[in-house]
């Protein structure tokens, strides 16, 4: 054999990895022979699966969505074996088949209580694999040579394909995993398909499905083309037009529920697989409790759909339960099959229909519960009759309460002969009697009177039995209404074994008094007479009833769906007096049987009492075919299990799947009509059958105030309208939530700011589950807003528990604009949404792509979650979505993704985690919203978070961690832009030259923290470091990124910079030219190239003192950072003030004032406020150089104003900005105001910048000018001869001024000694030195040497046209000449 035969055989050896589900290197040789291999059928299996499934359809009852928990056998019980579900619900059968897949029983093993050691050794042998199968239909079976519908060529059909060693896919399968294709083409017509059917197994499986988890639509199918189209493109006949029409790839790997994998096999290692196989088949029966699966089958059906069903447990079991459930004697034979998604199936048909055992048990319970606190109460009662006169009330009560319990008593054991509506309402009104009398037993204890109570006592218990006066009517009303239903449910016993036939039933004779069209009106509300707002909805009702016959409204609980409905009952009476007008509530089955009874009843319908009949048939049939004009309401239709049980039901509601309330619901056409109320948008939309729901909203504010007010009584003449207003907004004007809360503040006497405080704190669970007594509500409806919310909570946690799980989650994050993004890994979102959305919890919001919640549902939510103590799971799951889809480079691209996360990300930073990952998740979360905190200016919220993020890492993390240095970095960066004094930039310096020192070189945290050590060097004046660290930064990002790119290019523009304003020109201007030179084969956008060019040449220009040119550049600046950002983005006013700056070097102060002020007007409350400042600082020095001086103190005293706002008094740029306003003073000869300041700016600098600092010594001077003008020449001698002695080399000026002051003050020897040291120093102060020297000499009587100075000084060419008398006066000292009004510290350019 050749190498090459070698290879290949191995090669088409490890294809069998695609028969197993993995690598063929671990199946073991040993059990091969266990491994089978499958014919195709060209249709499918189903027919095998129908006839499995024929028996659980037919005769059981089926629980999907509901996953088991927990199976457990009861030795010596009934129905020994106890299945827990999710749900928390127990059902017990007599045996139960498990049929999941093997993987899922891997994972759970601990679910099956007293598991047999022998068959947890086979679950743990036996492999399970990771087969996944990818289906691609294309338009043509390109790979067929000849493609026909009758015969084919043999030998020309491809039907099986194998890539062996795909070293040409290394883009997409670099590992290079083999594959295998099936051919639906190789199939005889008509089953023929042009479907290629993809094999992948093992880590290849694994690949595709974590790659595809959580993709849709195109993106999905995009990523398997990509996959793929390196394979089937290699097949004969390819060409570009050959495109796939549609793709479908099974997703095992990713199915918790499937174990995560598919197929059984046997790895190397095994040593007794076939007795493993034969183990699990035979199961535990002495517990009852069997397997099935492929993994039971016997050895020449393992791995085969037919497998399972042959010899299987299932077969085994329904053989060992007799001949046929059909003939089983008196037996319920109780069978469950388990699947992940948990189904229930019972077996068994019976004579005659009887009730579930299990509801007869719950049903039994509650009868013994009622009749032993119905008798506590009785006695109560009888007790307190005896002892003396008692209300009316209680005496009504007295004699219906054991009647109730005598009827109930009966009733019980006659459950039997009960048809299932009876059964469904007996069950009913035994649960509302039980809670009838529980309210009574509570309302005796507090009003019966003790032996010993004082007369105090006394009277506050009789004053409490007035109080309680209403609620004991309403459950007198109750029990009432319940002795009628339970006379009707009770019926005489019927001997066992024997039926009563139709024609033993005595059905009652019609009453004459029943008539057509005889305009009943039985709605159970009573019309509000100051019934509010509303008409957009009852318009809205009327008008869809002119075309169609049935109208559905939907709401969230609580938001007045049934108030409109009544008073739409009343106005529809109004406008057809003889029409009928029937309400029927629908939240339960026994109510919505108890309404159907009514309007027989009240209609008096030919066997409305036969205890045989159905109400239900017998209402509906009328209804559907009566002539008369009629409304039907049924309210509150919200669990859609008993609209559709066949299609929806997950729990024991209805025991006959066929008895759905829809089809009680009339079919008539004309003149009749149907509205629904209910809360589940779904019911709305099938019940309303071709119309669409209406949409009931909360309130408009206009209609909750008056709403409010109207229920507030007098209280409402002396309410603040907007306490009123807060309240409101607090509420979201939910209806139910505003009359909740006027009751309470009515009851309890509180005021409404008080009330306000509460639900926004602690008490905000009291407060809103508070009931609401309401006649107006049906006595079943909730009066709590709180509770309303719960009934639709756990509606939905039953109904699918993962939009339960997606409703806590959701909660946990701002209410308001949720991106539908943030979701995109959690499992089931887009149904999960859905149902939310059905019961009006959430709302979408810009085309489906973001959510809000209520403000109410996000504050029960979240008070649910901490009742059930899992906030904390939520609060961090929360966090790991935010922390997961939060953007880790931000640049401009990402400022939509991180403004639509922030609202998520103050929340979730704001709850307590005590886990280690999800603090982790906490700390890189701060540091990412930091960052964008910094690019849109917000450095306060930023260093708080920078500060709390630097905590958790030094917590967690070692010392040498790059996190730790980046977080550092970040805090230190934060730091020094919020030093207000020498000592704050000398901590964040501290901070950064850790971080520095622990950062790796090259790495970012290192890069950026050398840029920002230049910032701080630059302004603590040091020289060195300074130069240093901005050379040290753009040497990183070179050896990074390389020379050209775009960020090593930013840096070595702020080092060109750095260089410049030190007074190192020349070089800056050859870094900027270097900087040209580069940017050609930079790896940065044409745009950022451009604006790299630019601004070198600005730089250039503006250091070569050519404001002209630089004013050009800087004007394109601005319009094509326009173009990459916004008009108010910081790049652009930046370089609008760099522009603006130039222009004023010009001269033209006009048109620069005009600039700065149209960008102050509109962008005053910009978040940056160093731009503001900057604006301000041109408009006042061009009211300088114009001196105007009014009106540049204006601008200084706005400038001082910002600084302090932001930096505070004592920070160095703020004492820069109050130098600048005492210059002003100066100028304005308003000395005694620049007195006070060159004070404090003197005090300042001495303390933080040392006394020898030149803006300390031009404050001294400016001082002692500041005196002079006073006329206060002692001082101002003390305070220049202070500045000179701490000058290195004196100050010619300086020494002009004093020796003014010496002249005023004629101190000849001082002025003659300091004139000739000024007449060395410089040439242009020469000749006022030589005036001053010559009047000290003259004032010394020495005339000779006064006359030879004379002559020097009349010898001096001069061209200055000042006076003499000018030179008898202090000069100012000028301006800083090196400021630069457009040098900020802001995001950088390679963000964008």
């Amino acid at each position: 054999m050749t190498e090459r035969e070698r290879e290949l055989i191995l090669g088409l050896a490890k294809m069998w990895g695609a028969y197993v589900g993995d690598g063929v290197e671990l199946q073991s040789l040993k059990f091969f022979y266990l491994e089978d291999y499958d014919c195709f059928i060209p249709t499918n299996y189903q027919k095998i699966i129908a006839r499995i499934a024929a028996v659980p359809l037919a005769q059981g009852e089926m629980h999907l969505e509901t996953a088991m928990t927990s199976v457990k056998t009861r030795i010596g019980e009934v129905h020994p074996v106890c299945v827990t579900t999710s749900d928390g619900k127990a059902q017990y059968f007599d045996d139960v088949v498990i049929t999941t897949p093997l993987g899922w029983l891997k994972q759970h093993k601990e679910s099956i209580h007293q598991l047999h050691p022998r068959i947890a050794s086979a679950i743990d042998s036996i492999s399970f694999g990771r087969l996944e199968k990818v289906l691609i239909e294309f338009p043509t079976a390109f790979w067929e040579s000849a493609e026909q519908e009758g015969e084919t060529n043999p030998d020309d059909i491809v039907s099986f394909v194998h890539w062996l060693s795909p070293i040409h896919t290394n883009q997409s399968n670099r590992r290079q995993w083999r594959l295998e294709c099936v051919s639906f083409h190789a199939f005889e017509a008509p089953y023929r398909r042009n479907i290629l059917l993809f094999y992948t197994f093992g880590d290849c499986s694994t690949h595709i499905t974590s790659s595809i988890r959580g993709l849709e639509g195109t993106i999905r199918d995009n990523w398997l083309r990509d996959f793929f189209e390196p394979y089937y493109s290699t097949l004969p006949g390819y060409g570009e037009m050959h495109t796939p029409k549609r793709f479908l790839a099974t997703e095992w790997c990713n199915d918790d529920l499937a174990g995560n994998g598919s197929y059984s096999n046997f790895q190397v290692g095994m040593t007794d697989a076939a007795r493993d196989v034969e183990a699990i088949r035979y199961g535990m029966p002495e517990q009852h409790i069997y397997f099935a699966g492929e993994h039971t089958a016997p050895f020449d059906g393992l791995g085969t759909v037919a497998g399972p069903d042959q010899r299987s447990a299932a077969g085994r079991t329904l053989a060992a339960s007799g001949p046929s459930p059909l003939r089983s004697r008196g037996t319920v034979l109780r069978f469950i099959a388990i699947t992940p998604l948990w189904t229930k199936t019972q077996f068994g048909v019976h004579r005659r229909r009887t009730m579930d055992p299990i509801c007869a048990i719950g049903l039994a319970s509650a009868v013994l519960t009622l009749m032993d606190i119905g008798t506590k109460v009785a006695k109560r009662l009888k007790e307190l009759s005896e002892t003396g006169d008692i209300p009316d009330v209680f005496r009504d009560i007295k004699t219906r309460l054991p009647l109730i319990l005598s009827i109930v008593a009966r009733t019980q054991h006659e459950t039997q002969n009960l048809s299932l509506e009876a059964q469904e309402a007996l069950e009913e009104v035994v649960r509302q009697c039980f809670e009838q009398a529980s309210q009574l037993h509570d309302i005796l204890k507090k009003v019966e009177v003790a032996q010993g109570d004082s007369r105090l006592k006394r009277t506050v218990k009789a004053t409490l039995s007035l109080v309680e006066e209403k609620r004991l009517q309403r459950i007198a009303a109750g029990l009432r209404d319940n002795v009628q239903l339970l006379t009707f449910l009770s019926v005489t016993p019927v001997e066992k074994g024997k039926s009563t036939s139709a024609l033993e039933r005595r059905p009652s004779v019609p009453l004459t008094s029943y008539t057509r069209a005889t305009g009943l009106f039985v709605v159970p509300f009573t019309r509000d007479e100051h019934f509010i707002g509303r008409a957009s909805s009852l318009d809205s009702i009327a008008a869809s009833f002119e075309t169609q016959n049935r109208v559905a409204i939907a709401g969230m609980g609580g938001v007045g769906k049934s108030q409109i409905a009544i008073e739409y009952c009343y106005r529809y009476k109004d406008s057809k007096p003889d029409a009928h007008v029937f309400w029927v509530y629908g939240g339960t089955i026994a109510r919505f049987y108890q309404g159907y009874k009514r309007i027989a009843q009240q209609l008096n319908l030919p066997g409305w009492d036969d205890p045989e009949g159905s109400i239900l048939e017998l209402v509906s049939s009328w209804l559907s075919s009566t002539q008369d004009d009629y409304l039907l309401v049924v309210d509150n239709a919200d669990n859609i299990e008993h609209w559709w049980p066949g299609k929806y039901k997950s729990g024991a509601s209805l025991d006959d799947p066929s008895k759905d309330l829809s089809k009680y619901l009339p079919d008539r056409m004309e003149d009749s009509h149907l509205l629904i109320t209910t809360r589940d948008n779904r019911v709305a939309s099938r019940l309303a059958r071709k119309g669409k729901p209406i949409p009931v909203r909360p309130m408009t504010e206009e209609e909750a105030s008056s709403l409010f007010l109207s229920k507030l009584g007098d209280e409402r003449l002396n309410v603040n309208q907007a306490e009123v207003h807060a309240l409101l907004d607090e509420l979201d004007h939910l209806p139910l939530a505003v009359t909740q809360a006027a009751a309470f503040i009515q009851e309890n006497s509180i005021s409404i700011r008080d009330y306000t405080t509460a639900l926004q704190g602690k008490e905000a669970d009291e407060f809103l589950h508070e009931e609401l007594d309401d006649a107006r509500r049906d006595e079943d409806s909730i009066n709590s807003v709180y509770r309303t919310l719960k009934l639709s909570y756990d509606q939905i946690k039953e109904q699918k528990p993962r939009a339960a799980e997606l409703l806590c989650l959701l909660a946990m994050l701002d209410r308001q604009s949720i991106p539908k993004s943030l979701l995109r890994q959690i499992a089931e979102v887009t149904t999960s949404l859905g149902t939310l959305q059905s019961f009006n919890l959430v709302t979408s919001r810009a085309g489906l792509q973001s959510f809000q919640m209520h403000r109410l549902v996000q504050s029960f939510v979240r008070i649910s979650v901490q009742r059930d103590n899992v906030a904390q799971k939520w609060q961090e799951k929360a966090l790991a979505c935010v922390s997961r889809d939060y953007p880790t480079e931000i640049g401009v691209g990402q400022w939509p993704d991180c403004d639509a996360l922030a609202p998520h990300v103050h929340i979730v930073t704001g709850y307590e985690y005590k886990t280690t990952e999800a603090r982790l998740d906490l700390a890189h979360l701060l540091c990412w919203a930091a960052d964008f905190d910094i690019e849109r200016g917000m450095y306060s919220q930023a260093l708080e978070r920078a500060r709390l993020s630097l905590e958790i890492f030094r917590e967690l993390v070692s010392e040498d961690d790059e996190r730790l240095a980046a977080a550092t970095w970040l805090y230190g960066r934060l730091r020094y832009y919020h030093a207000q004094r020498a000592t704050d930039a000398n901590e964040a310096a501290g901070l950064l030259e850790k971080a520095l020192s622990t950062a790796k070189y090259p790495s970012l945290t290192y890069g950026e923290t050398a840029f920002e050590l230049a910032h701080l060097y630059y302004d603590q004046c040091n020289e060195k470091r300074c130069l240093e660290m901005g050379k040290a930064s753009f040497e990183c990002w070179k050896d990074i990124e390389g020379p050209n790119s775009a960020r090593t290019l930013d840096n070595m523009h702020d080092y060109a910079l750095e260089l410049a304003l030190l007074g190192h020109e020349q070089e800056g201007i050859s870094m900027w030219q270097e900087i040209m030179e580069r940017c050609p084969a930079s790896d940065a956008s044409d745009n950022t190239k451009t604006v790299f060019t630019y601004r070198s040449m600005a730089g250039i220009a503006e250091f070569q003192g050519d404001a002209t040119m630089a004013e050009i550049f800087y004007a394109n600046l601005v319009r094509i950072s326009e173009t990459m950002y916004y008009s108010e983005h910081i790049h652009v006013l930046d370089y609008r003030l760099s522009h603006a700056e130039q222009i004023m070097r010009q001269g033209r102060l006009e048109e620069a004032t005009r600039l700065s002020k149209a960008i102050l007007a509109s962008n005053s409350g910009h978040s940056e406020w160093r731009i503001c400042a900057g604006y301000l600082q041109i408009v006042a020095e061009c009211c300088r150089l114009e001196a105007s001086y009014s009106e540049e103190q204006e601008y200084r005293l706005r400038t001082l104003e910002v600084h302090e706002k932001n930096l505070g008094r004592n920070h160095r740029d703020t004492v820069d900005v109050m130098h600048d306003l005492a210059d002003s003073y100066l100028n304005n000869s308003k000395y005694s105001e620049a007195d006070d300041l060159y004070q404090e700016v003197i005090s300042w600098r001495n303390a933080e910048l040392g006394s020898t600092h030149v803006d300390t010594l031009r404050a001294i001077e400016c001082l002692g000018v500041c005196h002079a003008h006073q006329g206060r020449d002692d001082e101002a001698i003390a305070a220049y001869l202070t500045a000179i002695d701490r000058q290195s080399r004196p100050n010619a000026r300086l020494l002009h001024n004093l020796c003014v002051a010496l002249q005023h003050q004629g101190k000849w020897e001082m002025l003659e000694k300091r004139a000739r040291q000024l007449h060395e120093l410089n040439d242009e102060y020469r000749h006022r030195a030589l005036w001053s020297l010559m009047n000290a000499l003259e004032q010394q009587d020495r005339t000779s040497e006064a006359l030879d100075v004379r002559v020097s000084f009349l010898a001096v060419e001069t061209h200055n046209t000042e006076s003499q008398k000018a030179w008898r006066l202090p000069q100012n000292p000028p301006v800083r000449v090196d400021r630069r009004f457009g040098r900020m510290i802001h995001p950088r350019t390679w963000s964008a």
